[in-house]
């Protein structure tokens, strides 16, 4: 069990370097997507420039230009849709565990990490707004939904009341922990919640009394693809 908590903090240590070489989700990137304008979907291809979007309707290549500014406003409001493979580093920042015959409902903010994969969509509204100056600039809001699995290790106090009077000692625990979360993002902000089990890694796991046991808890998450 030890051999598989580092295995898990070394793949999340490594994952993050790596995700220094990919562009964030919330970043609109070049790519395939659906677009849906006036309730109508449609395929379509994104390319980035300095100054401009232009969005390519598929097969046909029609093309429509979205500027950084504008003279005139374009009413029309185009969201972009784009399914894709979540892979996160999530942390449970609070952990609400359910009272047991021993103790009451515990509140718990300790040390966590996770390698979250699930399913996601993620939204682009592209719209454009007036400014002081009389001209049109360009805005475009973020929001993503996820649901999937999350496996980690966190840690636990341990104590004469977590365990029945099974030990004496007062220390520090390594847990396992797993469960299934739902992922909001609103641009770069991306938040939670989640149902968790842990396992107590070592010998005194049957008597922990959150062995096993669900909690329920509020994530904070960082994308990693």
């Amino acid at each position: 069990m030890k051999a598989f908590a580092f295995l898990i903090l070394s793949t999340t240590l490594f994952t993050s370097c790596a995700s220094l070489q990919n562009n964030a989700k919330y970043e609109l990137a070049d790519g395939n997507y659906r677009l849906s304008i006036d309730g109508k979907r449609y395929t379509c291809y994104i390319e980035n420039s300095p100054d401009s979007i232009t969005v390519y309707r598929l097969p046909g290549k029609i093309s429509t230009v979205l500027p950084a500014k504008s003279e005139a406003n374009l009413p029309v409001r185009q969201l972009l849709i784009k399914p894709s493979l979540d892979i996160d580093i999530v942390t449970a920042l609070l952990k609400i565990r359910p009272s047991t015959t021993t103790l009451p409902m515990q509140l718990n903010a300790n040390f966590n990490g996770n390698i979250y994969f699930g399913r996601r969509t993620d939204i682009y509204d592209i719209h454009y707004v007036k400014n002081a100056l009389d001209t049109y600039q360009r805005r475009i809001n973020h929001f993503g939904f996820s649901g999937g699995l999350f496996l980690g290790i966190g840690n636990t106090a341990m104590s004469p009341s977590t365990t029945n009077n099974a030990i004496q000692n007062e220390y520090d625990g390594l847990l396992i922990q797993k469960g299934l979360a739902g992922i909001v993002a609103v641009n770069k902000l991306t938040i939670g919640l989640s149902v968790g089990f842990d396992n107590l890694v070592g010998g005194n796991s049957r008597s922990w009394i959150y062995e096993n046991k669900p909690w329920f808890g509020l994530m904070l998450g960082l994308n990693l693809n």
